[in-house]
């Protein structure tokens, strides 16, 4: 299974490679054309987010008690992003690795996949400040569309399910198990009564493994202090690539521009149903920064640039981590 798993990724990696090959190509050519300190300054925070996401995840596996070093998390973390880029399944693909791999060292599911939703409402919460700083300056400029306050308030709608899953789990788990099993009887219609009835039982036994884990983690609250700065360090070191690439091709940019592209560009990867947002991303972030003053062909340069390293540099490094993921048999 483990090497049928394998084979698929390399498969979805030559199909992404030759299907984006093209952009590759024309983003090397582009970069010889900027500022090269800071486009190497570009390219070493983007390393440096990798490296923040390992510590990110190893502050949460300390928090909810799952032994893991950092060094092999920054494999996963690197390999998990390349899987979310070229599959179709995006960063629900990835998270799969990770999942996996704090099963395979002795975490229960229901902890491991703890472990994914507290990564992601952390991350999201940081970014939701940022967003709303983002959103406020764009609101005074009279410059907000009406698509980027849906995309936001689907964000907020995310962020909200998590927090209201995870208080349930803390507080009422059994009002939580009694929805689930109602969302299973209302899907009876087309589940057999003997498969529906072994769904809702698995589906109890996760839900109050998740509470435990929930309320483990909740009686520890002291452990959350580094996932706060890795969560924030997040969004630094995002606005620091973007802002390195505007000094590379354009010798600088205002703090409310830099804040707004880079809201704009993440929130749409975020929400769009394309691996890492591509074709999404690309036009929602160049009108952003085009309607704030930056010359249309500047704004298709910086989100082209900027773009590019954060999914080239992903792709090449997750070539290499699907070694590392292999070696420890993380997807098997």
């Amino acid at each position: 299974m483990y090497r049928f798993l394998f084979a698929l990724l390399i498969f979805c990696a030559v199909f992404f490679l030759a299907t984006h090959y093209t952009e590759g190509e024309k983003l090397l050519l582009t970069l010889k054309h900027g500022r090269p300190l800071w486009v190497l300054v570009a390219l070493g925070l983007q390393v440096l987010f990798f490296f923040n996401l390992a510590g990110f995840y190893h502050a949460i596996y300390r928090a909810v008690g799952v032994k893991e070093s950092w060094w092999r998390l920054l494999g996963l973390v690197t390999a998990s992003a390349f899987v979310g880029l070229v599959t179709p399944g995006g960063a629900l693909s990835g998270t799969a690795l990770i999942v996996a791999d704090a099963v395979s060292r002795g975490a229960t599911l229901a902890r491991a996949v703890l472990i994914n939703l507290v990564f992601y409402l952390f991350d999201y919460g940081a970014f939701c400040i940022v967003l709303l700083g983002a959103f406020g300056y764009l609101w005074s400029s009279g410059r907000l569309t009406t698509y980027e306050e849906v995309a936001a308030v689907l964000l907020l709608a995310f962020v909200a399910g998590q927090v209201a899953v995870l208080a349930a789990a803390v507080r009422r788990p059994e009002k939580l198990i009694g929805l689930v099993q109602r969302g299973v009887r209302f899907a009876g219609t087309v589940v057999p009564p003997l498969r529906r009835e072994a769904v809702g039982e698995r589906t109890a036994a996760f839900i109050t493994h998740l509470a435990e884990a929930a309320q483990w983690l909740a009686a520890r609250p002291h452990g959350l202090g580094r996932v706060v700065g890795h969560a924030f360090m997040v969004e630094a070191l995002g606005l620091g690539t973007l802002g390195a690439v505007f000094l590379a091709f354009t010798g600088g940019v205002s703090p409310g521009t830099l804040l707004a592209g880079y809201a704009v560009g993440v929130l749409f990867m975020i929400v769009s149903v394309t691996p890492s947002g591509i074709g999404f991303v690309e036009g929602a972030m160049t009108a952003a920064l085009a309607s704030l003053g930056v010359p249309p062909e500047s704004a298709v340069l910086i989100t082209f640039v900027y773009r590019g390293i954060t999914v080239w540099l992903p792709f090449v490094a997750g070539i290499f981590s699907l070694r590392l993921v292999k070696r420890y048999n993380v997807v098997g």
